[in-house]
């Protein structure tokens, strides 16, 4: 049986403690799609937290469910200060949706580019967020684009047809329409 290794980037969706050292995460790349890894933390290793983007390396064999990686290298953290409770709740809730909604091993086009995109935002909303949920829901085809309101249909059709840059140029949403497109997730 050979062993392979792959470098990527990836972006950590979950994190389990299996005990003091051990560690398993999901993991979601375009490359690779949802996977489970496990790594073995040493005390001068910086711990990985939730919605980092990350470069590392990774261990496999054909049979293998969990796969080993190595190497790390932290591209990018989703930066907390100066976002309130509410944001950062609402980002955690986008990791979620990928988390739950990707199915292992099956390409889900464009959900990375969607996480990265927002993680790197920089006039990052609850607006915005909620914009890229609803892409993702899209992008899973949970997301039905017929609604009885015409401006909530014009924008699922906006966001059916549009890239995540796209869609996050989108603005103006006042509360009783971002109530109903919340309703849709």
């Amino acid at each position: 049986m050979q062993l392979l290794i792959f470098k990527t980037k990836w972006i950590i969706l979950k994190i389990h403690k299996v005990d003091e050292k051990d560690y398993l995460y999901t993991i979601f790349t375009f490359d690779y799609w949802k996977i489970l890894c496990q790594k073995k933390i040493n005390k001068k290793e910086k711990t990985l937290d939730l919605w980092y983007v990350i470069n590392f390396e990774i261990e496999t064999k054909e049979t293998r469910k969990v796969h080993k990686i190595r190497n790390i290298k932290i591209s990018s953290e989703f930066q907390t200060e100066n976002k309130n409770f509410t944001l950062i709740h609402q980002y955690l809730e986008l990791l979620w949706i990928v988390l739950r909604n990707t199915p292992d091993g099956v390409p889900v086009s464009h959900v990375l580019e969607i996480l990265e995109y927002i993680h790197s935002d920089h006039r990052l909303s609850e607006e915005r967020i909620l914009l890229a949920k609803l892409k993702c829901y899209n992008t899973f085809w949970i997301l039905k684009i017929e609604h009885k309101n015409q401006t909530i249909q014009k924008i699922l059709k906006f966001i059916d047809k549009n890239n995540i840059t796209e869609i996050l140029k989108l603005t103006g949403i006042n509360t009783e329409l971002k109530k109903e497109l919340e309703q849709l997730l």
